[in-house]
């Protein structure tokens, strides 16, 4: 499977914002933009600004708290509070004027890890995601798709747990590479659908994800290993681990309601 000669591109950066290309769109309606790049403008223009040698965003949480149309979007940053050790920063992302989603990120001084031995869970063995088969249609062998997803089990319309390696291969704003921060932020939203998925569809719509990020991932692929799904009264929560080829990096949980076109 070879590259693309020219990537996708999610938004073209311009006066007026971030303008999206009709790649950018979510998978519940045609006319509006995917969260999963919400959460990922917000990232970027938080590393953009805040980021420091020695900090590293540690959380950051994603409130999609209205749908969000296929117009420019724009990011206002206000740093909330910044300590010796602990710096909160905030960001509003506004599109065709409104509000539809607000980021907050905990960024954190790295220093020395404290001695003794800590539990840890069980790793996922994997197969490498290369020798897995492609999720989706097939694409042509010269154009593999912008968003790939191989899958050890399970997926978004299944009834098994699911583990799924994805590979982002788009560009989010113009020719710029995507940071290892990014690449995590736009792969958090895979909580809800993965672990609140059902083999009759996806059963749930996620209004917010929350990462906690103890280290960037390494390279092209995340992996996502769904460990939880609760539900009640038509809420659900959702939660992964997140992988990349060295291992466990973060986690990411999602909280959703009922999808009514499924009732």
């Amino acid at each position: 499977m070879t590259n693309r000669a020219t990537p996708t591109r999610y938004f073209t950066s311009d006066g007026d914002g971030y303008r999206p290309t009709p790649e950018a769109r979510g998978p519940w309606s045609a006319d509006m933009l995917h969260g999963r790049l919400l959460g990922g403008l917000a990232a970027r223009d938080i590393e953009a600004v805040f980021a420091e040698p020695g900090w590293r965003v540690a959380r950051l949480t994603v409130d999609l708290f209205r749908p969000a149309a296929m117009e420019p979007a724009t990011i206002a940053l206000n740093s909330v509070r910044r300590g010796r050790r602990i710096h909160v920063v905030d960001a509003v992302v506004t599109v065709a004027g409104h509000d539809v989603a607000s980021v907050r990120a905990i960024v954190l001084a790295e220093g020395e890890p404290p001695p003794g031995t800590i539990w840890q869970a069980e790793p996922w063995l994997s197969p490498a995601p290369d020798s897995l088969p492609l999720m989706g249609d097939a694409p042509a062998a010269d154009t593999p798709p912008a968003w790939e997803f191989r899958a050890v089990s399970g997926g978004v319309e299944s009834s098994e747990r699911s583990r799924v390696w994805t590979r982002e291969r788009g560009l989010l704003i113009d020719d710029e590479t995507i940071s290892p921060l990014v690449r995590a932020a736009v792969s958090g939203d895979l909580a809800s659908p993965l672990s609140n998925g059902s083999d009759a569809g996806i059963g749930y719509i996620n209004g917010d994800y929350t990462m906690a990020i103890a280290r960037y991932p390494v390279g092209e692929w995340i992996g996502v290993e769904t460990t939880t799904h609760l539900a009640a009264d038509g809420i659900a929560v959702g939660a992964t681990t997140m992988y990349d080829l060295d291992g466990p990096w973060g986690t990411s949980t999602a909280t959703a309601l009922a999808n009514p076109l499924l009732s």
